[in-house]
């Protein structure tokens, strides 16, 4: 529904992030998330999270909608939901613990933030490893912790390694500025793909294909029918095949038994 993004920002306390951010003084924030599938972590976790968090001078901003840690520091506030990009391109954004999933990692290098990375599943993995944050890591932008042995000395030391740590932020502003290094920039080059297609009529000469086809072409159904036929063909000459064969069979018995 086309009001349904209206509706869902306006619950969103935007206000009360900002104030939460602003009184973060000096020490600034940390944006922490674990992707939308991560929404619950088991108890004794949550608790071994927020113990760690409660343990850094910054801020925490950690996108969880899960029970209340009991360990909950006063630094650290709750968000069912949370402007992940915004807060990162915020200069009071020290750091940023993320799973590792492609669109956080991008974002992040987008605005020059070093990374915590605790590897959940799926594209954060490759091999076993933690594709993603082995990259970052890599280049000196992040440190990776493992979620299954986390401590949560483990996850004040990686923060506070990645912030006082200056080669991590140089590290993500060289990787930030490589990102940002284009022939033109992406509002300028928007205009000139929609004035290409003005220009040319169209431009149906970069028209898919697939546009071309019939419904039948374009579900490959024609395809399936010769392949079904030919399995049917097949079948029905094993079948014949097999009545052939059996009646030469009776017929030699038969013939074999009037003989005697």
């Amino acid at each position: 529904h086309p009001n349904c993004a209206v509706y869902f920002y306006v619950f969103i306390p935007l206000q009360d992030i900002e104030e939460f951010v602003q009184s973060s003084g000096d020490d600034g924030i940390v944006v922490f998330s674990l992707g939308a599938v991560v929404k619950n972590l088991t108890t004794d976790k949550a608790n071994l999270i927020a113990s760690g968090l409660a343990q850094v001078p910054q801020k925490v901003l950690w996108k969880y909608s899960g029970n209340t840690p009991e360990t909950l520091g006063s630094n650290t506030k709750l968000y069912s939901w949370i402007p992940q990009n915004d807060l990162l391109g915020h200069p009071k954004t020290r750091a940023f613990i993320t799973h590792g999933g492609a669109n956080g990692v991008y974002e992040a290098i987008y605005h020059g933030v070093p990374m915590v990375g605790i590897p959940v599943f799926a594209d954060q993995y490759h091999d076993n490893q933690p594709d993603n944050m082995v990259h970052m890591k890599a280049k000196g932008a992040a440190v990776v912790v493992e979620l299954i042995s986390l401590t949560s000395e483990d996850l004040r030391d990686a923060i506070n390694t990645v912030i006082d740590g200056t080669t991590y932020k140089e590290s993500a502003m060289r990787l930030s500025r490589i990102h940002h290094d284009r022939p033109m920039s992406p509002l300028d080059e928007a205009v000139f793909w929609i004035e290409f297609t003005m220009r040319h009529k169209g431009a149906k000469h970069l028209r898919v294909q697939a546009h071309e086809l019939t419904w039948y072409q374009y579900h490959s159904l024609h395809v399936l029918s010769f392949l079904l036929s030919v399995v049917l063909l097949l079948l029905f000459l094993l079948d014949k095949t097999c009545r052939f064969c059996f009646r030469r069979s009776c017929c030699r018995r038969n013939t074999k038994r009037k003989a005697e």
